[in-house]
């Protein structure tokens, strides 16, 4: 296969001395790099990232990580990683997994790494996964003129990791690979169109929640439950909003429930369903409370902290979902060693990890970006973009429940910056704790009832 012909124009246009590096198609990252003899410490990754409406190509060395966080920090926007129909789109004559760093020749912004500034010389795919081009600095800048350089987006890899970069790269070529996604629940996608109606009644609400018998089973479960204690009948969909749990939190927590519906997994396990619904109805009850101890000024939104602990770790989820084998010895694997951080784990045995799987999935289905941000930025402390306050208190939530060995936060230290970043005292954060603690008995009965 030859160069792509719109790299081959902007070549031939932008002038300069590029030499052509070339191996046998269809064979591993690491097999090809080996073949074509190109060193991987020079060697350049391209990521296609979106903020609505707005693309940026990030160019990073492939030795690196990308860190969306500190981009998002620099951009001053919530970019995100693209889905492949969009990098179809604006790479057209492309391999979607060989991007080349040339966002000028696309009619696309670039964002480069300031580490690629001190390579002589550096190596990048053309367009064609076995077909590499090398460049020296001089040649490679009048590429890129006019991109953003000055700015550290990556990181790079810890060399407990470099012996399983090839196999971590298998595994991000077959994410990327898979065409079809669990689509969003019907249901789902109703209460999504509802959540943006400021005008939406109890009637409505109900309507949409009884199409499915089992919702409406689980939500009457809940009204019912310990949890709330509620003395009087319920009988109804419309009784339990009205009379016991309201509006808001019945549209963000059966929202919740119905995405969840589109995966099937394992109940054992740290990393099962059991403890997946145990951790995510604490984490997003802790976040709600969180948020609503925060000043009246300064509080975002209280239904949408819930959804944001609810959510946020979705992406194991999706793995479990695509890719059965590989979350069976992750979720072994962390149930052994519990004293590992999960990101760690994730990087060591399967090369993606839950962030990576569920902010395609969030993007995918269109999610709000306070629900990208947190599932983006819920591992991150120092999240502190437009969207920040949201994964702040879902890490806070998080590391306060580690104390209960619920959470994958990994640590229980609570540093200063995190709380005052939600504008929340250590005395605030304890308070909410302990009344977590005293809904424990009717979080677990609801957590039960979510899995059965």
């Amino acid at each position: 296969m030859n160069i792509p012909v719109t790299v081959r124009n902007y070549l031939a246009n932008t002038g300069g001395q590029y030499r052509l590096y070339s191996a046998t198609a269809g064979k591993t990252l690491a097999e090809v790099l080996r073949e074509a003899r190109v060193p991987v410490q020079k060697l350049l990754r391209s990521t296609l990232l979106k903020s609505g409406s707005n693309y940026l190509l990030a160019v990073y060395p492939a030795s690196h990580r990308l860190e969306l966080s500190v981009l998002q920090g620099s951009a001053k926007r919530p970019f995100l990683p693209c889905t492949l129909e969009d990098i179809q789109s604006k790479f057209p004559d492309c391999e979607s997994l060989a991007l080349p760093p040339l966002g000028n020749a696309y009619g696309l912004k670039m964002i480069i790494d300031r580490s690629v500034n001190e390579l002589d010389e550096v190596f990048f795919t053309s367009g064609v996964a076995h077909l590499f081009l090398r460049s020296n600095q001089a040649d490679f800048a009048q590429l890129v003129n006019g991109a953003l350089r000055g700015y550290r987006i990556s990181s790079p890899q810890s060399r407990a990791a470099t012996p399983a970069v090839a196999k971590q790269q298998q595994m991000k070529n077959k994410v990327e690979q898979v065409r079809q996604l669990p689509p969003m629940p019907g249901i789902a996608a109703e209460i999504l169109h509802l959540r943006n109606n400021p005008y939406i009644n109890v009637c409505e609400l109900a309507a949409v929640i009884e199409q499915d018998p089992s919702l409406s089973a689980q939500l009457l479960r809940y009204a019912t439950s310990p949890f709330y204690a509620y003395q009087g009948k319920v009988d109804s969909v419309e009784t339990a909003i009205v009379r016991v749990l309201g509006l808001d939190f019945v549209m963000d927590f059966v929202f919740g429930l119905a995405l969840g519906k589109s995966f099937r997994i394992p109940k054992d396990g740290v990393l099962g369903l059991d403890a997946f619904w145990r951790d995510a109805l604490h984490v997003a009850a802790l976040s709600q409370l969180l948020c609503e101890s925060i000043e009246f000024s300064r509080r975002p939104a209280s239904g949408m902290a819930y959804l944001s602990g609810l959510l946020h770790n979705f992406g194991f989820l999706l793995l479990a979902h695509l890719f059965p084998q590989q979350f069976a010895r992750l979720n072994q694997a962390a149930t052994r060693h519990s004293e590992r951080p999960i990101l760690e784990l994730e990087r060591e045995l399967v090369g993606v990890n839950h962030t990576e799987m569920g902010i395609w999935l969030m993007d995918a289905w269109n999610m709000p970006r306070e629900i990208i941000a947190t599932v983006s930025g819920h591992h991150d402390h120092t999240a502190r973009d437009t969207y920040g306050i949201y994964p702040n208190l879902v890490q806070l939530a998080s590391r306060l429940l580690m104390r209960f060995g619920m959470g994958d936060a990994g640590t229980t230290e609570i540093p200063a910056e995190l709380l005052a970043a939600v504008g929340l005292s250590d005395e605030q954060a304890e308070l909410a704790l302990a009344k977590v603690v005293q809904m424990q008995e009717g979080l677990q009965f609801m957590a039960r009832k979510m899995v059965a």
